[in-house]
């Protein structure tokens, strides 16, 4: 004869409820967030590439570590875009037959296999690319000379000064 079942406790039932987050649906879901976030926060690395707007392309000049910075900003940032596009495929399986669980467990084996690994190097590699375009911003304004370009306004130099009338 088995003992009766206890019922779940408070603390079984929040257990239980994590690991509902844990099934392979959600973290597929989590993936995809991931990802958008990485996408749409490229855009934070063109802001600190040209130091929040204080510098503009012609102040890269050829040969200088500034340069090199940039460049390697930039191919970073290209490299994450692709990685957490490529999570992003869509894959359809017409040969899933949804009521086999082993087909099913299988599958979301081989999405788990291929996005998340894609979604960390995205991951990665975005913040790699805000360290670059960082160092990028924060070498051309310690080594500028002082010149700017015609369309960048001078109260956003730094170091700039500012001449009253």
């Amino acid at each position: 004869m088995t003992p009766p079942v206890k019922p779940p406790t408070p603390a079984d039932q929040a257990w239980a409820e994590l690991a509902a987050r844990l099934r392979p649906a959600a973290s597929l879901d989590r993936i995809d967030t991931v990802t958008a976030r990485a996408v749409t926060t490229i855009t934070v690395i063109g802001l600190l590439l040209t130091g929040l707007g204080a510098l503009g392309a012609d102040q890269f000049p050829d040969g200088s570590a500034v340069r090199g910075l940039a460049v390697a900003a930039v191919i970073t940032a290209t490299l994450a875009v692709a990685c957490a596009l490529t999570a992003q495929v869509l894959t359809i399986s017409n040969q899933l037959n949804p009521a086999n669980l082993v087909e099913v467990q299988a599958w979301y084996r081989r999405q788990f296999g291929t996005r998340a690994r894609a979604t960390q190097a995205a991951t990665i590699l975005l913040i790699v690319a805000a360290l670059l375009a960082g160092a990028t911003a924060a070498t051309g304004l310690l080594t500028s000379t002082g010149k700017q370009s015609a369309s960048t306004p001078a109260h956003t130099l730094a170091g700039s000064r500012h001449t009253h009338a």
